[in-house]
C-alpha cells in the first residue's frame, strides 16, 4: 500500500514537473522572440555618417521618405538585419537607415580653436580623416607633398538610385541586397 501511495505521489510531481518545464520553455521562446522589438525600441541613437537617407523598407533601392544629418538624434523602432526601423524626435520622419548609419554615443563635434559645437562639411571630412585643419596645415608645411584634392573630389560624388539600378542591371549583378 505504501508503494502504491509513494508511486502515485511521485507520478504527479512529474506531471507536475512536466507542465512547469513546458511552460517556462513556452516563455523562453516567447521572450526570445518578443525581447529583440522591446530591446530595440524606444532606445535613442544618433546619426554617424555626414547624410543618411531614411528609407521607405529596409532596401537601398526603396523610396527616399527623408534624409539625416551627422548627429542627428532618432528613436530606433525596430531592428532587422543590416537595417534599423527609426523616427526622428519630432516625429516627421519614419523610415529604415542601415545599421552602419547609427552609434549609440552621443556625438557632439567642438572645434577649440572656434569655441563651437558644430562642423561643417569640410571638419567632417577631416575628422573622418583623422586630423583637424591645424593638422593639415602642418602636413603642408613639413615639406612633403600631399594632395588630397583628389580624395575630396571623390567623396563629393554621389550617384542617384536610378542610374546604381542602371548599372546593377547592365551588369547583370544581382540587385545588392542578401537573399
Amino acid at each position: 500500500m505504501k508503494f502504491n501511495t509513494y508511486y502515485a505521489v511521485l507520478c504527479g510531481i512529474i506531471l507536475t514537473m512536466k507542465s512547469i518545464i513546458k511552460r517556462i520553455l513556452i516563455l523562453l521562446v516567447l521572450g526570445g522572440i518578443f525581447m529583440p522589438v522591446f530591446a530595440a525600441g524606444n532606445k535613442n541613437q544618433y546619426i554617424q555618417v555626414g547624410s543618411s537617407p531614411v528609407k521607405a523598407s529596409a532596401s537601398q533601392f526603396a523610396k527616399t521618405v527623408g534624409t539625416l544629418k551627422y548627429g542627428d538624434e532618432v528613436i530606433v523602432v525596430s531592428v532587422d538585419n543590416k537595417w534599423t526601423n527609426i523616427k526622428t524626435l519630432d516625429g516627421k520622419i519614419t523610415g529604415w537607415v542601415p545599421n552602419a548609419s547609427l552609434t549609440t554615443k552621443k556625438l557632439k563635434i567642438e572645434v577649440a580653436s572656434q569655441k563651437k559645437t558644430s562642423a561643417n562639411a569640410k571638419e567632417i571630412a577631416l575628422a573622418g580623416k583623422g586630423w583637424d585643419a591645424g593638422f593639415e596645415q602642418i602636413l603642408a608645411t613639413d615639406g612633403s607633398s600631399y594632395d588630397y584634392n583628389s580624395v575630396d573630389a571623390i567623396e563629393g560624388f554621389a550617384e542617384n538610385d536610378l542610374s546604381i539600378i542602371q548599372f546593377i542591371k547592365e551588369g547583370q549583378l544581382y540587385m545588392g541586397e542578401e537573399k
